[in-house]
């Protein structure tokens, strides 16, 4: 039977590719292509995949993709999904914007009408401006009197009599318009289901602004229809997708405005009557926003009741999602152990049910290189954020969002892990790839492109510092980094404000880089900056505030010769490592040289060799954990319940400094 099985898979792949191979610009071919949609998705799913193959077939399948009732025959098809992605990138990468085509026309079939006629009559002629080919599929489903069979649209077309009357079918294909005109702005719950899947397809294939104008589409329908229970829910549903589209693309004005409306809808509706899942994913989406803000309390907070929503028949798809944001507020919170247990149960569950070549299980793997990265293991960090990008790269192709933010996370680790070696060949090579690809997709003035300018100038400063060293005067790549951070710190500005993580970051990254010009006064300006605001908005123990103390003890230590001020700096550093990461933490090796060399400068002997003393016992201990490819917060392999992860998360609260709202 497993013989009878595999010949049958062959024969119906052969089929594919022998009706496939046929296809051309002739009438006769172009007929069997309008038949097509009568073919079941997953026949029709698997010829758009083969076609998608042909670069001479490229303007063929953009017309049958980008045919509205065709797409969500497709996308109400699951199996179909990943297919699709891969159907849209090839498109895509050959020019042809599919994504940008379903927007527009989505918008122009659905958007509510102007009541001005001539409005109406520019609609009713964009219509009627349809390419030849779709007036052709249209005409066909008029004239044809009864469904072919499967076999019959997939034996190859004919090529002996290729005469057909196009004129009259082309006159068929305009009256249908015209009799459908009239249907042209009907708005049922069929269509808004197709609206919130077309929406969050293209969200999750990285086309976000697309995404945000279909969905807002849907949302002022739902506005405007009865607010009957059904209706509410139904409308909450769309705007937490919503949300999450805005929120990606760093479009915080109207993330905003989403959240206002989203938070008197959650007054209207009894919480009891919203399913659990939504309100999951709702939470969540809550969550991420005030992530992407650097608004970590609140991020926090909110990812705390995403997790009290969680139950056993929450489907995995929001149960990983909400997971993975509740990790990512864990981490900034610096609350590692319940990080470690969230992350890698997410990275677990969307391996299991998605498999280790699904987009779900690259956002898990991205998630778990975040973590990696702030419990001091950048090694790890490094080898799965290449897992990630390159199952990214299959899914999506190159030229995509989501690839871009990957290529980003990628050199930032590789940044991290070569620091000491000062080798960025790899970072600079991704981060290069990164600004490329943004440039291409985002304005000019896009907080996402600003991200990765700020980590190209983080790059350019060492690889500067590198050729200083060897005798090489190279202050172009300082001038050029100079430009780069204060473009992004203007833009954080300007969306942020001042008292903001992601500004003080900024802040510090300048200080850096003035201090390697030899502009000191103004580097312990910077500093000093990012330390208030940090401090202010994170507490004086967390990380960040450590980072950027121990910036600002070097700047006295080994420049402006302040070295009491330089040795206070440095314990209030260390403190804070040994706080949050232990004695074998990397960054600990940069303190304690600065104050062996803040000792022995003051000539205190003692204080030195004790220090000195200590710092042979990191390396060694460094060492060991890096031969050993130790870390303190360990993979968990065990598989556990979300009962039993909600019980773990919530009962090591009582007994962590965060409060578990």
């Amino acid at each position: 039977m497993e013989n009878v099985g595999a010949k049958r898979e062959t024969l119906y792949d052969r089929c594919l590719c022998c009706f496939v191979s046929k296809l051309n610009y002739k009438s006769q071919s172009l007929a069997a292509v309008l038949q097509l949609r009568y073919l079941p998705p997953s026949v029709l799913i698997d010829i758009y995949v083969l076609m998608s193959q042909r670069e001479d077939l490229k303007h063929m399948l953009f017309e049958q993709m980008a045919d509205l009732q065709i797409f969500e025959r497709l996308l109400r098809f699951d199996p179909a999904r990943q297919k699709l992605f891969l159907c849209l990138a090839t498109l895509i990468s050959r020019g042809k914007q599919l994504a940008k085509e379903l927007e527009q026309t989505f918008i122009q079939r659905y958007a509510p009408p102007s009541p001005s006629p001539s409005s109406r009559s520019h609609m009713t002629q964009t219509t009627k401006t349809a390419s030849k080919l779709a007036k052709l599929a249209k005409a066909k489903l008029t004239v044809s009197t009864s469904t072919p069979s499967t076999s019959a649209l997939l034996s190859p077309p004919h090529t002996d009599d290729d005469s057909v009357d196009e004129e009259a079918i082309i006159q068929a294909a305009d009256s249908l318009a015209l009799s459908s005109n009239e249907h042209e702005y009907n708005f049922g719950l069929d269509v808004i289901d197709f609206g919130l899947r077309l929406g969050s397809f293209l969200s999750e294939a990285g086309w976000l602004s697309e995404s945000i104008a279909i969905l807002q589409v849907v949302a002022s329908r739902l506005r405007k229809m009865e607010p009957t229970k059904k209706i509410q829910i139904i409308y909450l549903d769309c705007l937490q997708r919503l949300l999450h589209s805005e929120s990606c693309s760093s479009n915080f004005k109207s993330a905003e405005r989403t959240f206002d409306i989203m938070m008197e809808l959650l007054k209207e509706i009894d919480q009891d009557e919203i399913p659990k899942p939504l309100l999951a994913n709702t939470n969540t989406q809550i969550s991420e926003m005030y992530f992407a803000r650097n608004e970590y309390d609140d991020s926090h907070m909110w990812s705390v009741v995403a997790m009290r929503n969680l139950e056993e028949t929450t489907p995995e798809r929001i149960a990983i999602d909400v997971l993975r944001q509740a990790a990512k507020a864990c981490v900034v919170k610096r609350d590692y152990q319940r990080a470690n247990i969230l992350i890698c149960q997410a990275k677990s569950r969307a391996k299991k049910t998605f498999g280790s070549n699904h987009q779900k299980y690259a956002d898990t793997l991205l998630d778990y290189g975040f973590f990696l990265l702030n419990v001091d293991s950048p090694y790890q960090s490094v080898n799965v954020y290449k897992e990630a990008l390159d199952i990214k790269r299959c899914v999506f192709g190159n030229r995509n969002f989501h690839v871009a933010m990957a290529h980003e996370d990628l050199s930032y680790a590789y940044y991290v892990h070569e620091y000491s070696t000062g080798n960025f060949t790899c970072a600079r090579d991704h981060i290069e790839k990164s600004v490329d690809i943004l440039k291409h997709l985002v304005p000019q003035n896009h907080l996402k492109l600003a991200s990765a300018k700020r980590v190209k100038a983080l790059l350019l400063e060492e690889i500067a510092l590198d050729k200083m060293a060897e005798g090489v005067d190279d202050e172009g790549l300082l001038k050029q980094s100079e430009e780069l951070h204060k473009f992004a710190l203007q833009l954080s500005l300007e969306v942020f404000g001042e008292e903001n993580v992601q500004t003080a970051k900024l802040y510090g990254n300048l200080g850096r880089l003035y201090q390697t010009m030899n502009r000191f006064e103004e580097a312990e300006r910077m500093h000093q900056k990012a330390i208030k605001i940090k401090t202010d908005l994170l507490g004086p123990y967390d990380y960040e505030v450590g980072l950027s103390i121990g910036h600002l003890a070097s700047l006295y230590n080994y420049q402006m010769k302040k070295y009491r001020e330089a040795e206070e700096l440095y314990l209030r550093s260390i403190e804070i490592s040994l706080r949050l990461f232990g004695r074998s933490y990397s960054g600990l090796e940069y303190d304690y040289l600065g104050l062996c060399h803040v000792y022995e400068t003051l000539r205190e002997y003692e204080k030195y060799l004790q220090y000195a003393h200590i710092l042979e016992n990191w390396q060694i201990l460094r060492g060991q954990n890096l031969t050993m490819n130790k870390t303190i917060y360990p993979a968990i392999n065990e598989d556990c319940s979300l009962e039993e992860i909600k019980q773990q998360f919530f009962n090591m609260c009582n007994h962590n400094l965060t409060p578990c709202n």
